[in-house]
Order: C-alpha cells, then structure tokens, then sequence
C-alpha cells in the first residue's frame, strides 16, 4: 500500500534528529516531575482532601498522578504536527505540489502523521513508561484494558487528525492559515489533556459531552488510568468510536467542499 511508504518515511526521518530527541526526553522528564509535584501540592492543599487518600471529584492523588503520568507517555501520539496545516501551502501556491500527485491528499496527510506519531509513542513514550514501571510509579493494568486503551488510543489520535484537519481546509477560503491554528487550543482544553474532565465546572462538563474533544485524550488516558469504572469503559468507548467516525465523515465531506473553492496564487 502507498500510504504505508508516506507512514514509513515519516517515522524513520524522526531518527536523523537525535538532538532533538534527547532533549525531548528530557524535557519529557522534566515535565513528569512538575506534574508528580504539582498535583500533590493541589491534593495537599485541597479541603477535605490530602495526599494520604483524599479525593478531588472522586478521583484520588494516586490515580491522578497515572493519568498525568499516562497522558505524558501519550502526549506525543496525540498531537498533530505534520501535513494537517495547508496554509503556508496554500500562501504559496506550493498546495498544487500535493494535488496533482496520484494520491489522496487527506489519506496521505493522515499516514504521515501517523508515522511521526507512532515515533514520538515508540521512541519517546515506550522509555517513559518503562522507567514509570520499574520505579513503581504506574501499574500495567490487565491485558484486556491495555487491548481497549490501545485501541482507544488509536480512535483518539484519528479523531484529532479529522478535527484538525477539517478546521485547517478553511485556509483554502481564506489564503491563509493564520489564526486557523488556535482552533488546536480549544481542543486542548476541552480534550481533558491539561486536566480531567472530571474536574471542569458541572455546565462545561455538559457541553463537552456534545463534543468530539473528550474523545482525543480523556477517554483513552482515562480508560488506561483507570478514572472509567470498569463497568463503564465499553459505553465510553463505543462513544468514543461514534465521534470518531462522525469526525472522520465530516473531514472527508469538509474536504470534498474545499478543494472546489481552492483559487491557486503564488508559485
């Protein structure tokens, strides 16, 4: 399969930057240990809670501290950088490059980020999560969770790529990607990555089920953290793949638009 190759070029061009990759383990460590310090502060200084056993909207420090920890080894997977943003492209006019070639631009973006995320999870989190598990930091959990939370994981990852990929087509009306990209942020919060959803305010917590973010990164890092009751993992999941698969339909009638309102300039 084509789309393979684009996936495979991806992930070995990763190994070339190995400046880049040691200083993101190391900043990837770092940022663990200002999660681990941070969360216990907040547990220590919450009423009615401490890092003895307390609890913030019913999730305690230690499965907190596995939801960061898990979200970090994730973190890479999860984030789009590579083929998804078409407006320098666009600017340009170098976006005719990516037309006339035999492919499917949307399936070709996708499996080059694809590629460079299974690097940033293999390389990157792969160590992380090694090194969690010998200090005793994170327990893997029974093999039929790591299945579901590995399948989720891969529901969110294509969930973030339809998302972020519909919104950047609007650079084909616009000319330009400017501000497109900030549509990221709001995914970001709402997504649950720089806290559960758990802990958002009980009206936000009702909009965000309306949504595909949740989808991205709560579901899964919540499934393999074990913040899902076990009696409610394969209902969150099966609406997880629901989003997934909306996103994916909207991206593909989004792109079917877009590309007839596209106007080439520059060259």
């Amino acid at each position: 399969m084509k789309y393979l190759s684009y996936m495979r070029i991806e992930f070995l061009k990763n190994f070339q930057y190995r400046t880049n990759y040691w200083a993101t383990i190391a900043n990837s460590i770092i940022a663990i240990l200002i999660q681990q310090a941070l969360w216990t502060a907040v547990y220590r200084a919450s009423p009615g809670s401490s890092s003895a056993g307390g609890e913030i909207a019913g999730i305690g420090l230690s499965t907190m501290l596995t939801y960061a920890l898990v979200g970090r080894v994730v973190s890479g997977f999860l984030t789009i950088r590579e083929g998804a943003n078409f407006g320098p492209r666009v600017r340009t006019g170098a976006i005719i490059h990516d037309l006339v070639k035999p492919v499917d631009l949307h399936v070709q973006s996708f499996f080059q980020n694809l590629g460079s995320a299974l690097f940033r999870l293999l390389a990157v989190g792969g160590p992380l999560f090694a090194i969690m598990v010998f200090l005793g930091w994170i327990e893997v959990p029974p093999w039929k969770t790591v299945a579901l939370f590995a399948l989720s994981l891969f529901a969110g990852h294509v969930t973030l790529f339809a998302t972020v990929f519909a919104s950047n087509l609007a650079s084909f009306r616009t000319k330009t990607g400017v501000g497109i990209d900030h549509v990221y942020t709001i995914v970001l919060l709402l997504s649950g990555d720089l806290v559960p959803v758990d802990f958002f305010p009980t009206w936000l917590q009702a909009v965000s089920r309306f949504l595909p973010f949740r989808s991205v990164h709560y579901v899964p890092v919540a499934i393999g953290s074990g913040i899902i009751a076990p009696g409610q993992v394969m209902e969150s999941f099966v609406v997880q793949v629901f989003w997934t698969a909306s996103m994916i339909l909207i991206s593909r009638i989004v792109w079917a638009r877009s590309i007839k309102h596209l106007t080439i300039q520059g060259g």
